[in-house]
């Protein structure tokens, strides 16, 4: 009967819920170095892929004051992927951005098919940016960079690592741009070959 309980019930479920998302990225992250990655490919509606990962992090966003938006071009094409890596891609850049952005930043995601045939979706940031050697610590296993930023929740430096790797097992990419001070814009590159014109 007592309010506090509940509080607490709250907290060991998040604290589950974050052990858990640990655990699956370091058995995503072995099972890449080992080759043994297994993709569920599906025909994927982006912008309905983009709107539900972005719900996702709304609220984080909104407890930081962080300004969150996307523009998704309405024509896009279908991508063949697998679904549940594709939004754990999108959410660990999506989180990333919000977490090194200061209060009353703009983060926004961005999706367009490229001259080549290849889609491009960019998520950027007015956070605190990297010089080159932030960059090299981001993009290295458990490396974390120095943000300057009081944030609740801490990471454990697999998410850059993870998305290059689950980028890499559909074929892509992974780019990212920096300037300290100014933001990041971390762009996946998925190939011709994956992007679908026309309906299901």
């Amino acid at each position: 009967g007592n309010k506090r309980y509940v509080e607490y019930v709250g907290d060991i479920h998040f604290s589950g819920q974050h052990l858990l998302g640990i655990v699956n990225d370091i058995l995503d992250i072995s099972a890449i170095e080992c080759g043994t990655l297994n993709l569920k490919e599906d025909t994927l509606d982006v912008g309905r892929v983009v709107d539900s990962s972005l719900r996702m992090i709304i609220s984080r966003a909104k407890t930081q004051a962080v300004k969150i938006g996307s523009s998704v071009d309405p024509e896009l094409p279908n991508l063949v992927a697998d679904e549940l890596k594709f939004k754990q891609i999108l959410l660990n850049l999506l989180s990333n951005a919000v977490k090194f952005t200061s209060q009353g930043g703009k983060v926004s995601l961005g999706a367009r098919t490229e001259d080549d045939g290849s889609m491009a979706i960019a998520v950027s940031d007015t956070g605190i940016g990297m010089d080159h050697d932030g960059l090299a610590v981001a993009m290295s296993k458990f490396g974390q960079v120095d943000s300057g930023l009081n944030r609740s929740h801490q990471g454990t430096g697999l998410g850059l690592p993870l998305v290059k790797g689950l980028m890499e097992a559909h074929g892509g990419s992974l780019e990212l741009r920096s300037e300290k001070g100014v933001g990041t814009t971390a762009t996946i590159r998925f190939p011709k070959e994956r992007v679908r014109v026309g309906s299901f």
